[in-house]
């Protein structure tokens, strides 16, 4: 396996530990992350680890899995619905899913909903993220702008 490979492999595991909220933080991984070059894919996942840190956990998680389940893997119906039930009747926790678990089940925030315990603001959520990635960007580049 090359190791770009395993790189993306890599950062798609530290995105299930920020889920699973077993994920070290990110100044510990950043190395390995970016190992390839990638500074933007590492950052991606940096910054879900980060917002769970600076804001509300919960609701950073429950938007990853919101999103691993509608952009990972095609729907599959039948996982689909199995996950659903599962939620439903309450057998599946947050901390229990994997990617895996989630992906191409298009999930419904109605389902996220119920994992988080609650309702939240998604939108709030993603701002919150999308400004800690650019706040990794920035730094980024005023440390390359130093360097020179």
């Amino acid at each position: 396996m090359r190791l770009d490979n395993r790189i993306e492999l890599a950062r798609l595991a530290y995105g299930e530990q920020v889920l699973r909220c077993t994920n070290r933080a990110p100044a510990e991984v950043e190395a390995l992350l970016t190992l390839d070059g990638e500074l933007e894919k590492a950052f991606k996942w940096m910054a879900f680890a980060l917002a769970k840190r600076e804001g509300h956990a919960d609701h950073v998680r429950g938007l990853l899995a919101y999103l691993v389940s509608h952009h990972l893997g095609k729907l599959d119906r039948a996982k689909r619905r199995r996950l659903v039930t599962k939620i439903e009747r309450g057998e599946i926790k947050l901390q229990d899913l994997t990617f895996e678990q989630l992906a191409g089940t298009r999930l419904r925030w109605v389902q996220i909903f119920q994992l988080v315990g609650h309702e939240f603001n998604p939108t709030r959520e993603k701002e919150q993220v999308k400004r800690i990635y650019q706040r990794l960007i920035q730094a980024e580049k005023q440390a390359e702008e130093r360097g020179r």
